[in-house]
């Protein structure tokens, strides 16, 4: 093989994962034509966010808000238990979780106006309520690969890792990078939803471009130009336009990724030991959770973990405990805390103390979260519906001030009673944390600015 043709097969490695089919020339040609938005704008700061998203919206009453007084109707099948903040309950199907709830942060009086799938999952992922199933604004995640990139070269900004999407798929584009473009846009990982065990090959795949071709070292590279003179399919235009500036500096950011090793690194669970791994669980939640663990750890500013894409997961209509219907959810997506509960429980239990353990607790910022909670009153099924007036969610690390419950809610679950927080005031504190002034804009392709959130602050009692 000629080393002209070893150069072409290189450059078309693709950077990208899940089936998105971008190759790294396509990826350059991208970010070229989006001039010298390059790395303007971006802060220092070595900080990163872990969000665990709860697709189909988790139910307050059985994760981190029970109502062991309320009627029947109200409270649920599940009974409380007690956690490590005193006086504080939770759910009986999170008993790891409960032992590690004082290095947590527990807001109970989330809420927004609406009820819709999408249009919740697209207010708390990027701040703005949207219009019905059509994402508009870029998500959190492509937010922080924009203004913040990654802390360290040779790894990406942000990484989405997630169950394969088989129906609503609107739903998933929320995480997204909207008009932002392809360069902000995550590096995705995804698992079968209807298999229980965790898939390495499906990440062996994904992260399998980042490793150099066998016959093409760097000993045969003489500079980046040569890189760039391999990019023979289409022109290059170094006039006004200044793409060739905004070509070469992704070139760098590329070429960091497939030389440096330590994206390859970081997406290698096989570094880890056997009583980790065992720690998290040998599930898929567990051991994305482990491997979110490893990329921030890497320098990876954003990681979602999107456990129900197209909402099937939490979404519990139909009923709230297992009532044994078809593991692909042909009879109905939904089967409550006794299906969802154990894998979450032990994931999150590992998470949250693996964090404090390793001195991540300054450095990794943890929210857990959907697009809204769940009825108070159990419905004729034994499930419950949509309430976006009302959901628990729950945070850690980010040097926050964790052991303490934020807002109340009324005594059936309904509606907040004190401090009701908004979505945005999650993304806020989220983007305070990773160093993003708040005051920023992005640009839409029509050169419309538009605020990073069009409302919300930092939430005080986490500072």
């Amino acid at each position: 093989m000629t080393s002209r043709a070893t150069r072409r097969r290189f450059l078309q490695a693709s950077l990208t994962a899940g089936g998105a089919g971008l190759t790294l020339a396509d990826v350059l040609q991208r970010q070229a034509l989006a001039g010298a938005v390059g790395t303007a704008g971006r802060t220092s700061n070595d900080t990163s966010v872990i969000q665990i998203w709860l697709g189909g919206g988790p139910s307050q009453f059985e994760t981190f808000d029970p109502k062991p007084e309320a009627p029947a109707e109200i409270r649920g099948p599940y009974s409380p238990i007690q956690t490590k903040l005193p006086g504080i309950l939770c759910c009986e199907k999170l008993p790891l979780t409960a032992m590690v709830l004082n290095r947590a942060a527990v807001i109970r009086s989330v809420t927004h106006g609406t009820n819709g799938h999408f249009v919740g999952a697209h207010w708390c992922s990027t701040g703005y309520s949207g219009d019905l199933n059509k994402s508009t604004h870029p998500s959190a995640g492509a937010i922080a690969s924009r203004f913040r990139g990654a802390a360290n070269p040779g790894v990406p900004a942000y990484v989405l890792l997630s169950e394969e999407q088989t129906r609503n798929p609107e739903i998933a584009t929320v995480m997204g990078s909207a008009y932002l473009g392809s360069q902000h846009s995550p590096f995705t990982i995804l698992q079968d939803p209807f298999r229980d065990p965790f898939q390495p090959d499906k990440v062996r795949h994904a992260a399998s471009s980042l490793k150099l071709a066998d016959d093409f070292t760097l000993s045969r590279i003489e500079d980046r130009r040569s890189l760039l003179r391999g990019l023979d399919r289409f022109a290059r235009h170094a006039d006004a336009t200044r793409a060739m500036e905004g070509m070469d500096s992704f070139t760098r950011s590329a070429f960091d990724m497939l030389t440096s090793g330590a994206a390859r690194r970081a997406f290698d669970l096989n570094e880890e030991s056997p009583a980790v791994r065992d720690r998290y669980g040998r599930h898929r939640w567990g051991q994305m959770g482990l491997l979110a663990r490893r990329l921030v750890e890497a320098g990876v500013a954003f990681v979602t973990l999107n456990t129900a894409p197209d909402s099937l997961c939490w979404d519990w209509h139909r009923n709230i405990v297992n009532d044994n219907r078809p593991v692909d959810g042909s009879d109905g997506p939904t089967r409550g805390m006794d299906v969802s509960g154990p894998p979450l429980d032990q994931m999150l239990a590992a998470l949250i103390a693996d964090l404090y353990e390793r001195g991540l607790d300054r450095k990794v910022l943890l929210v857990v979260w959907g697009e809204f909670g769940r009825t108070p009153r159990v419905n004729e099924t034994g499930g419950r519906d949509h309430w976006g007036s009302l959901m628990s969610i729950l945070m850690a690390g980010g040097g926050l001030k964790v052991g303490q419950v934020i807002g109340s809610s009324s005594a059936n679950g309904e509606v907040p009673v004190s401090r009701p927080v908004s979505p945005t005031d999650v993304l806020a504190t989220l983007y305070r944390h990773l160093g993003i002034d708040l005051s920023r804009q992005t640009m839409t392709n029509d050169g419309r600015p538009i605020p990073l959130l069009p409302d919300g602050a930092p939430i005080a009692e986490l500072l």
